[in-house]
């Protein structure tokens, strides 16, 4: 579990590294619709947001291919 900086726990959910690129899927632990996306590096020292609405597109399209 982890806090972000809107002060809400989230649950990881799901890690999967895309190149040097780890994507770190996240789940409100209150509230299972809300969820969100960081990137961390290899290191996994540091979660960031992502830079823009093509990287979150990017990011769910990873998750879907790692469904499969």
């Amino acid at each position: 579990m982890i806090e972000l900086e809107d002060n809400i726990k989230y649950f990881i959910t799901k890690e999967i590294q895309d190149g040097s690129v780890v994507y770190v899927y996240l789940t409100n632990v209150n509230d299972v619709n809300d969820f969100c996306i960081r990137k961390t590096n290899e290191s996994r020292e540091e979660l960031k947001e992502l830079d823009s609405v093509e990287e979150f597109k990017y990011a769910l399209k990873v998750y879907q291919n790692n469904m499969d």
